[in-house]
């Protein structure tokens, strides 16, 4: 398309995402749920890594709680509307528990946008793309287990396995401190997969009002 000028972003890595989304497990446990079952792989290039992480985690939280609002506000199909709820609820929580200190130059790198024109860069998104995402944020969530956790999980089913993801990317009877660092890990791992490249947004103009000396 004419006029496009498309720009690279470094990819995130583990310091950066722990920096981001500080210590806090719930926040962090519901990003990496939401990329694995709502991958954002096409919209990336139109989003900040922030506005990934909150939509993630937002909107896996909603769809766990089966909130009704957010189904109706699904079934609707309007991008811009159910990113604009989540990142209202999600970024003073993002907000919160961020805490830049090494990685700070690296988070503006990725962060090109700047919140700026959030409807116009989703309505470059590919609508198939736009279409796949709405049906997955309609189904039912997974539930996430540690490995030693499994048969517990698969027990109180009644043998029913369905639904239920191993965190392998976790060691087998993780120890407390380190199972924050490995979902910081995976995220970055997995958001490092995604297109670096971004399309700029032009500034908005600023309208000169006239004078009377015109």
């Amino acid at each position: 398309m004419a006029g496009q000028e498309y720009q690279e972003r470094a990819r995130p890595n583990k310091g950066l995402i722990l920096e981001i989304c500080g210590a806090n497990h719930r926040f962090i446990s519901s990003v990496h749920h939401g990329l694995y079952e709502t991958p954002l792989q096409d919209f990336y290039p139109h989003l900040n890594l922030d506005e990934v992480l909150v939509f993630e985690a937002g909107s896996w939280n909603l769809r766990d709680n089966k909130n009704h609002n957010f189904r109706e506000l699904v079934e609707a199909g309007d991008t811009y509307d159910i990113f604009n709820r989540i990142n209202n609820e999600g970024f003073p929580v993002l907000n919160r528990n961020k805490r830049l200190q090494k990685w700070k130059e690296k988070h503006g790198q990725l962060n090109p946008f700047r919140g700026r024109n959030l409807r116009e860069r989703l309505e470059r998104v590919d609508s198939d793309a736009v279409r796949e995402l709405i049906e997955k944020l309609k189904l039912p969530v997974n539930t996430y287990v540690f490995e030693c956790q499994y048969q517990d999980a698969k027990m109180a089913r009644g043998g029913d396995n369905s639904g239920i993801e191993i965190m392998r990317f976790q060691s087998v009877y993780p120890r407390s401190e380190k199972i924050v660092p490995a979902f910081a890990s995976e995220i970055a791992k997995i958001v490092g997969r995604y297109p670096t490249h971004y399309e700029s947004v032009a500034k908005p103009q600023k309208t000169r009002i006239p004078t009377l000396f015109d």
